[in-house]
C-alpha cells in the first residue's frame, strides 16, 4: 500500500491552503488530508468554478492495524487545471447527518492558474 501511497502523489503539486497557489494550464495537484470515519466526520468540498479545475481522482489510504477504533485515514484528492483563471476550493469537515453549519475543521485553497 505504501507504493500506491507513494505514486498517488507523484507528478503533483501539492497545495497549501497558506498561500496563492500559481499552477500552469493542464498541471495536476494535489489536497492531502486526514480523515477518521468511525466518527462520523468526513471532508466535503466545494469548487467556486469548476470550468478551471476538475477533479481527477480521490484516492483514500487506511495504514491502521485492522479493527482500529478511530483510526484515521490518508485521502488524497487529485485534481488538473482546465484553464487559466481563479478559483477556491473549500474543504469543510463535518458530520455528513449535521450539515456544513456543523463544521469542526476547513481549509480554502487559493489557485491562480496561467
Amino acid at each position: 500500500m505504501i507504493v500506491e501511497y507513494e505514486n498517488c502523489k507523484l507528478n503533483a503539486n501539492a497545495l497549501s491552503h497558506k498561500s496563492i497557489n500559481v499552477m500552469q494550464l493542464h498541471e495536476e495537484m494535489i489536497v492531502e488530508l486526514d480523515e477518521s470515519p468511525s466518527t462520523g466526520y468526513s471532508w466535503h468540498y466545494i469548487i467556486s468554478d469548476s470550468s478551471i479545475i476538475d477533479l481527477k481522482s480521490k484516492n483514500t489510504f487506511d495504514f491502521n492495524k485492522p479493527n482500529v477504533i478511530g483510526g484515521s485515514q490518508q485521502i488524497i484528492w487529485r485534481f488538473q487545471c482546465l484553464q487559466c483563471g481563479e478559483c477556491k476550493i473549500h474543504f469543510t469537515y463535518y458530520n455528513s447527518w449535521k450539515g456544513d453549519t456543523c463544521s469542526i475543521d476547513e481549509y480554502i485553497y487559493i489557485l491562480k492558474v496561467e
